[in-house]
């Protein structure tokens, strides 16, 4: 795996780069994922069905896709992420909502590993869109669920949702382009082509995932991959197994409620795209 005429990248590099380039440009980030809002739905009926004026944390907010939805239905959102980038633009969008939404929305720089947050301070903690595949280690992903379990009060709720593997396509040829979308950059209005191809390490459950992105030939000229894209941006996905989380769940000591897929609660099978969990703090978890 290389960079524009660079050398190869070693692990710890494309893990650095695969955790946080993806989210350097907020702007291209929101429009790539416009369309993305079934799990949106998904959120805003948890918090729904436990009752008004819930408070909430979001691991991995991002540029508030949840967060803001969440705070437009009265609910308190302490939005964390790790990325600057995309917490200043969520407080740009939050500048734009009405008085009483943005006043509901405390963005937050930390680890959701180690959460700047009290213990028993939320009733609903959410972890969505394959945030948690970017923890790498079984370690890091026990003690974000711990962390989820402590700040939770008795009876509160953890929900969660991460790509269900799909082994046939991990093992995909990793120099053929998949995806290939043709799009209007948001900001330069340039006639790009989006494709991706990816590269999974069994060993250590990572999928390095490589997004290109190319000038538009001119129609109707099929599009053929050039010998250096415009850009090229990593994602590193640490594959999540259901009896994974299952014993992740039990070992933070929260009960598993439901483990479904796409948002329905279908039973996991090849075809689902996306597990969906929720949990529950016991009232007497210590």
């Amino acid at each position: 795996m290389t960079r524009r005429g660079k050398g190869p990248l070693d692990p710890e590099a494309l893990l650095r780069l695969g955790t946080s380039e993806h989210y350097e440009d907020p702007e291209l980030y929101d429009f790539e994922y416009r369309d993305h809002r079934h799990d949106v739905a998904w959120y805003r009926g948890l918090a729904r069905d436990r009752g008004l004026r819930q408070r909430v944390v979001e691991l991995g907010a991002g540029t508030g896709r949840i967060s803001l939805p969440l705070c437009h239905d009265g609910h308190s959102v302490v939005a964390v992420d790790r990325m600057p980038t995309m917490l200043d633009h969520l407080r740009r969008k939050a500048a734009g909502a009405p008085t009483d939404v943005a006043a509901r929305l405390e963005p937050v720089l930390g680890d959701i590993t180690a959460l700047p947050l009290p213990d028993a301070s939320a009733d609903l903690v959410f972890a969505p869109f394959n945030v948690l595949m970017h923890l790498y280690s079984w370690e890091d992903l026990l003690r974000c669920f711990r962390e989820a379990a402590r700040v939770l009060v008795p009876g509160g709720r953890f929900a969660f949702d991460v790509l269900l593997p799909d082994l046939e396509w991990l093992t995909w040829d990793p120099e053929e382009r998949h995806s290939v979308t043709h799009f209007t950059h948001p900001r330069s209005g340039a006639a790009m082509v989006y494709s991706t191809n990816h590269t999974y390490d069994p060993h250590t459950q990572v999928c390095h995932v490589r997004i290109y992105y190319d000038d538009a030939p001119k129609r109707p000229r099929a599009f053929k991959p050039p010998p250096e894209p415009v850009q090229v941006v990593h994602l590193a996905h640490r594959q999540i197994f259901p009896e994974e989380l299952r014993h992740l769940v039990a070992a933070a000591g929260l009960t598993l409620d439901s483990l479904g897929g796409n948002f329905r609660g279908t039973r996991l099978a090849p075809g689902i795209d996306s597990q969906c969990g929720l949990c529950t703090r016991p009232s007497g978890h210590v």
